[in-house]
């Protein structure tokens, strides 16, 4: 597996999150966090989606333009998505995130991606 493909398989992960926050907010916040849809939740949800969307599409360009330093980026990637994955842990240890199978496999994704990210970058 190359650094590359796992940039581009980061960006189709997080595009999924994007697509479910700009698309159904309900259901992340009650699949997710287990409260109802506001309207100030739902305006930080389209500001999340915007903001993770921006980071997908860096994820999936930075093959085409820093192919030089492309190890460099997917080491910076790696402390990122070990970070999201440590932030959800304590969420789901807190109780801010309820206990569920998807709420669990997070985490474990994103650590994937983590140890995926940094062993290929020091390759």
């Amino acid at each position: 597996m190359s650094l590359s493909l796992i940039f581009r398989l980061s960006a189709g992960y997080i595009g999924i999150w994007v697509l479910m926050m700009a698309f159904l907010p309900s259901m992340v916040a009650s699949d997710a966090l287990g409260v109802d849809l506001t309207t100030p939740l739902k305006a930080q949800m389209q500001i999340t989606a915007l903001t993770a969307l921006t980071v997908a599409i860096f994820n999936w360009t930075v093959t085409m333009w820093a192919t030089e330093n492309m190890a460099k980026f997917g080491r910076v990637a790696a402390y990122v998505w070990a970070a999201f994955a440590l932030l959800n842990v304590y969420f789901l240890a807190d109780g801010v995130m309820l206990a569920t199978a998807q709420n669990y496999s997070s985490p474990v994704i994103m650590g994937a991606f983590a140890v995926l990210f940094f062993m290929k970058s020091n390759d």
